[in-house]
């Protein structure tokens, strides 16, 4: 039995404690002394130790590899101490893709002048023995040869609390092979738990070139290799594994690396080679310099009859407008429209950026021929969304892509120049579009022929896909203009510095659906934010709502009209009396603006109780009632005619109230404070609160802006939750679902204080759109049981999060704050679910809350999506 505290302290003097290390064939223990830490390691004698020893004393100065402390032997091992490196296994927490590159490519650089004598010894972990399992091999000879770490997966990589790689360990397979190899090892391994790997792997072989460039013949077998890795390892396991069915550790990862090689499957190892390329700065396509250049010289025949260079340009990013006639529809356009499963990839992002050209027609127009050619694809990919009838023309080094035609008249064979090759289809058999026809240019066929690309991919794309033009040569060009990257840069010079942004890396933002968001590149993110949403982004029947109505009329108040009524009588409804008159505005701070004049006009005060850190608004008299504002940067302090309450989140509170009620026109509060942290109030504070403000002759405003409609679950109103009636209620946000909506409603009483003479009228306030808007809100709330399933959602992320160590985690419904122990805390959870895919917003005096109030369609694997990424944020 071995006692590796005993060894160490014979052979090299160190007392400490010893704590076992899994190894493959080796005995390896962590020591720790009271001045530093090792690797203790025990083997078997084999004469490549020798090498191995070696390697280790020429990286001597590379921080992220260990270095070599001692040698020795003891009872017939050969016993060697090295230094411990700081950091965690990859395997434990995933890393940085980019930086593993670099630390391969360092290692590599280093060992570029190594030499050895046993460097060329066999071993069965040489890429170059792949074809003993029968695994195919891209040809390998011509590459730069080295000596190579050659084992870089996820247990010998170790990464900081970032996720960035500090370290390589284990030179037991260190060999001289293609130095692209030892890459490829780390790429194969680095792709496992990816959703997409091919795609995710880039980084890595990107990072890996900005410290040591690697060549084009590198880049042309490199994914190929990757592949091989992964085969090898399986079949070694396996191989292995037969022989020593005791030794669970010859299988510890290959669970992870058939995952790896079933979602490779199908994978075009041409377009991996070209987005490597990309990624390297080459152009991503080897032949497509030279088919721009050849097109750019020669004529093609009009491949549609028409004025094509009188046509229109159609703008589609957002949407498809009504076409009349010939158009034209642009290329690399980014296009929000594709929403279909097919346009999505596997890590959730969406294929948005158009890569042909549109040329809009009526069904049955003949399409041409533009050069002689052969037809080598002839399709009918009849599913929505898809081509329809599909022709790939193969010409003298390029093809041609005609897509969204008649499959009835698709040509076959060779046809020339000028000769009628299909029809355009109608929509019922081009996969349901506007007849057009897809025109599009490849210098390779890649993949299964897509005509859009993700926004991030734009670059390998123009390569693969130049732009038809060059074959239309229309005068003033069919492409986009290109998307804007200073937008970021720009704002601040023709918009208001004032204005914040959420994010260190500002979002861009192009379109919504249900609880998601959507930037422009396509990525998904799941908005637990956005409040305003509140039946869902973008949802069917508002938006129909709106557009029917606004079809028709849109006028104010001063007309009869019968949807302001119905709505105001609906939303009245909601509420208990004698709370039923309405007031229609177009904000929540409008709202409270409101509703100040009436407290002001019923009591013929100015006085206003707020509590601390209230807000109410963006209007000057609602920033006079926020604390959250005038006590806060750039603000001008409490005003004369504003009293401070305390916020009722401990005994006492109450009694604050009361110490400021003198003679008030009113007392403002959150129904559930938001700014200062998504506060419940002590059961019955409320209540009371509204009895002392009334017997000093005051009124009280809920401002139900942030919490109203059935956010809260278990009431469709917050102030609901202690059983309060307001005098005045204040609504906005949610009440419109984004549609500028809001309102005011209070008693009777009240509301005939406000009539002084004075008309009161709001332009916009009360007109037909709104009101329908409105309307559709409360249907949608009612027909799919939102304020229900705001209940049970908030439940279960309450469940959820209270698994976690937070210092606190309050709210009702789907409005929630999750209390954090510092801002810095909270704002790196932020930007780090952000990157997982999720919007999270922070709020509080301090800034240290997790706020969560998301469209309340949010469902059961929305939360646990959120509740898994904020595991991994932590």
């Amino acid at each position: 039995m071995i006692d590796p505290e005993r060894v160490a302290r014979d052979l090299f003097g160190l007392d400490g404690a010893a704590t076992a290390l899994p190894g493959e064939h080796d005995h390896n223990f962590r020591l720790e002394t009271d001045n530093a830490r090792y690797v203790l390691k025990l083997h078997a004698p084999r004469p490549d130790l020798a090498l191995e020893d070696a390697v280790l004393q020429h990286l001597r100065d590379e921080p992220a590899v260990p270095r070599l402390a001692g040698t020795g032997a003891d009872n017939g091992h050969t016993v060697r101490l090295l230094s411990w490196l700081d950091g965690r296994p990859w395997a434990d927490q995933g890393g940085d893709l980019a930086s593993l590159g670099r630390v391969v490519a360092r290692v590599d650089r280093a060992l570029r002048d190594f030499t050895h004598p046993d460097m060329e010894r066999p071993h069965r972990w040489d890429l170059r023995r792949a074809a003993d399992f029968g695994i195919a091999l891209p040809p390998l000879d011509g590459l730069p040869h080295q000596v190579i770490h050659n084992d870089a997966n996820e247990h010998n990589v170790l990464v900081d609390d970032e996720g960035v790689v500090i370290g390589l360990i284990d030179f037991g397979d260190v060999v001289f092979s293609p130095r692209v190899c030892g890459l490829a090892v780390a790429g194969a391994y680095a792709m496992q738990g990816q959703k997409d790997p091919a795609r995710a792997v880039v980084p890595v072989v990107r990072g890996y070139h900005e410290v040591s460039p690697l060549r084009e013949d590198e880049l042309a077998v490199l994914f190929g290799l990757m592949r091989a890795r992964l085969e090898m390892s399986v079949a070694m396991a396996a191989q292995q594994h037969a022989a020593a069915p005791d030794n669970d550790y010859l299988l510890i990862s290959q669970a992870g690396v058939r995952e790896v090689l079933e979602r490779l499957e199908g994978e075009d190892a041409t377009l991996a080679h070209f987005r490597f390329r990309d990624a390297c700065g080459y152009e991503a396509s080897p032949n497509s310099r030279a088919v721009r250049a050849r097109l750019a010289r020669e004529r093609a025949y009009p491949v549609m009859e028409g004025d094509l260079a009188g046509a229109p340009l159609l703008d589609l990013g957002n949407g498809m407008p009504p076409v009349h006639g010939l158009a034209i529809g642009r290329y690399d356009e980014e296009r929000s429209i594709y929403t279909a499963p097919e346009f999505q990839t596997p890590d959730g992002r969406w294929r948005t950026r158009h890569m042909a050209v549109d040329i809009f027609a009526p069904a049955g127009t003949p399409v041409f021929a533009p050069f002689d050619g052969v037809v080598e694809v002839r399709e009918n990919r009849n599913r929505q969304g898809d081509y329809g009838g599909l022709l790939v023309l193969k010409h003298d080094g390029f093809w041609t892509l005609h897509g969204h035609l008649d499959p009835e008249t698709l040509a076959r064979g060779e046809v020339r120049a000028g000769e009628e090759i299909a029809r355009l289809g109608a929509a019922e058999v081009n996969g349901g579009w506007e007849p057009h026809l897809h025109l599009q240019l490849f210098t390779d066929l890649v993949s299964d022929l897509p005509g859009v690309a993700l926004s991030d991919e734009a670059d390998v794309w123009r390569s693969i896909c130049p732009d038809p033009n060059l074959l239309l040569g229309l005068p003033g060009g069919t492409a986009a203009r290109p998307p804007r990257t200073d937008i970021a840069a720009r704002r601040p010079v023709v918009m208001s510095q004032a204005l914040s942004l959420a994010y260190d890396e500002p979002l861009h933002i192009v379109r919504g659906a249900g609880a998601y968001l959507y930037d422009a590149s396509g990525r998904e993110y799941l908005d637990l934010v956005n409040n305003v949403a509140h039946v869902g982004h973008c949802h069917p029947r508002v938006v129909e709502a709106g557009a029917r109505q606004m079809a028709q009329l849109n006028t104010n108040t001063r007309y009869l009209h019968g949807s302001v009524i119905d709505y105001a009588r609906r939303l009245a409804a909601t509420l208990p009396d004698p709370l039923h008159v309405c007031f229609f505005v177009n904000s929540g701070s409008e709202a409270n603006d409101l509703a100040l004049r009436l407290a002001a006009a019923h009591t013929g005060r100015d006085e206003v109780i707020v509590l601390d850190h209230a807000y109410h608004g963006n209007l000057r008299s609602q920033i006079a009632l926020s604390p959250y504002k005038f006590n806060g940067r750039g603000g001008e302090g409490r005003p004369a005619s504003t009293r401070v309450a305390a916020l009722p989140t401990e005994a006492g509170a109450l009694e604050s109230l009361t110490a400021q009620i003198e003679e008030p026109a009113a007392f403002y509060a959150e129904s559930v404070q938001g700014c200062g942290g998504q506060i419940v109030y002590p059961p019955g504070y409320l209540s009371s609160a509204f009895a002392a403000v009334r017997e000093a002759g005051g009124v009280c405003v809920a401002d139900e802006v942030q919490v109203g409609f059935g956010r809260v679950g278990e009431h469709f109103w917050g102030f609901e939750l202690d059983g309060a009636v307001p005098d005045i209620v204040t609504l906005g946000k949610p009440i419109g679902n984004g549609h500028p909506l809001g309102a005011v409603v209070t008693t009777p009483e009240i509301a005939a204080s406000f009539v002084t003479g004075m008309e009161y009228f709001n332009t916009f306030g009360g007109n037909p759109v709104s009101a329908e808007i409105g309307l559709a809100v409360l249907d949608v709330i009612a027909d799919e049981r939102l304020q229900a399933n705001a209940l049970a959602m908030g439940a279960r992320l309450v469940d959820g999060l209270r698994a976690f160590d937070f210092a606190d985690v309050r709210g009702r419904g789907l409005f929630l704050g999750v209390q954090l122990d510092s801002r810095e805390e909270a704002k790196r959870i932020k930007e780090a679910l952000k990157a997982r895919g999720v919007l999270i917003s922070t709020d509080g005096p301090l800034d240290d809350v997790l706020k969560i109030k998301p469209p309340l369609v949010l469902s059961a694997a929305d939360c646990d999506r959120c509740l898994e990424a904020l595991w991994d944020a932590r």
